[in-house]
């Protein structure tokens, strides 16, 4: 048995399991296992433990830091023009936030601190700090973040009560305890303040079921229950503004939080949690299938995120696997598990069948307009068959 990491009810058996290695966040391999535990009692899912948490991300976690111009993708504009996530992020923010004049404001589990630092830019008046248990981000604040507003490892005590808001964006997903993670950002907070969380939405985007270093995999009843246990009052989960996440807000509460069980919604909340690992369990089965079927064809996979990282695994050992094929400006010229990162429009004509690595919910709308992977004679193969 397993303990759920939110409620702490125990968890018979894992409804979803694969043989090592598993894949992170940061598309590494690591020789462990992958694992998916659903709780009947508050809808929550989650991963196994990782070896060695906290040398993990100190030392190995380094996200964005490949350059200064770094950022993600999380959308395209209608003219193909793509949105960064922390412009969006900034963007939900203060908008979500509606933070007042001279507000203080903390990033924790800050890594750059990008999204911060480009709301600052929209309202200069904000009096922001940051922190990380890494001190790999500390070049990227300097300059902006004053040294006594910076912090690594540990928060300092002279912090307790301070904040007006603090924003945490894709941290909780890796905690191993989220209600003292949660406890924590509350203390930080002055009576009445928010905290402005964003985690990955396993409904909207299966594949964060399977990343290792996900711990948890939110539901809005287990991500309702978090809060209500950690003393935050609820104020909004918005599940629109970012897709494939939820952005959540939650007030400090000086009063007990009465704790919501809505069988229902937790009902619905874990049957949809063994759904998605009952769909990774068949698209193992297709991606090992199709790896044969084209045994020695000249493959590109769209993508070179998660999911397109994921198929490599797969198909890497049949297939002949040259290019990754991606929209992301920022990524192209680049390489990525030792293949060159192209634009989809520099596609080699001699390629035979392309492998789409991108979330099977939005997949096909995503190809559909591309008419270099809609030539004759080449073959796609999608993750949900």
């Amino acid at each position: 048995m397993t303990a759920c990491r939110v409620c702490g009810s125990h968890i018979a058996k894992a409804s979803y399991e694969a043989s090592a290695p598993a894949l992170t966040s940061m598309m590494a391999f690591i020789d462990i296992p992958t694992l998916a535990y659903v709780c009947d009692d508050c809808g929550h899912a989650q991963g196994a433990d990782l070896p060695d948490l906290e040398t993990f991300y100190d030392t190995t976690y380094r996200i964005s830091l490949e350059s200064d111009d770094h950022d993600q993708i999380f959308a395209m504009a209608a003219d193909g023009t793509p949105i960064y996530r922390t412009d969006h992020q900034a963007a939900i923010g203060l908008r979500l936030l509606d933070l007042p004049q001279g507000a203080s404001i903390l990033d924790y589990g800050a890594g750059k601190a990008t999204t911060l630092r480009k709301m600052c830019t929209a309202r200069p008046d904000l009096h922001p700090h940051v922190f990380d248990v890494s001190r790999d981000y500390m070049p990227a604040w300097d300059g902006w973040v004053t040294g006594e507003d910076q912090a690594t490892y540990t928060v300092p005590e002279a912090w307790a009560g301070r904040f007006d808001a603090i924003i945490s964006h894709f941290v909780i997903e890796h905690v191993v305890d989220p209600v003292s993670f949660l406890k924590t950002l509350r203390a930080l907070l002055t009576p009445g303040g928010r905290a402005l969380l964003s985690m990955p939405d396993v409904a909207a985007n299966p594949g964060d079921m399977t990343v290792a270093d996900h711990l948890n995999h939110f539901s809005r009843a287990s991500l309702k229950r978090a809060f209500q246990l950690s003393g935050f009052a609820l104020e909004t989960i918005d599940g629109d503004a970012f897709p494939g996440a939820f952005f959540a807000i939650a007030i400090r509460s000086e009063e007990p939080v009465a704790i919501d069980r809505n069988g229902q919604e937790i009902s619905v909340a874990a049957a949809k949690a063994k759904e998605i690992c009952t769909f990774w369990k068949q698209a193992t089965k297709r991606l090992d299938g199709a790896a044969k079927q084209f045994s020695g064809k000249r493959a590109a996979v769209y993508g070179s995120g998660f999911y397109g990282s994921w198929i490599c695994s797969r198909i890497e050992a049949d297939v002949d696997f040259r290019v990754f094929l991606d929209q992301n400006p920022k990524l192209q010229g680049s390489t990525h598990l030792n293949r060159p990162v192209l634009a989809p429009a520099n596609l080699d004509d001699n390629v035979d069948v392309v492998f789409v690595g991108l979330n099977p919910l939005k997949a096909r709308t995503a190809i559909a307009g591309q008419a270099v992977l809609n030539r004759p004679g080449l073959d796609l193969v999608w993750i949900d068959g």
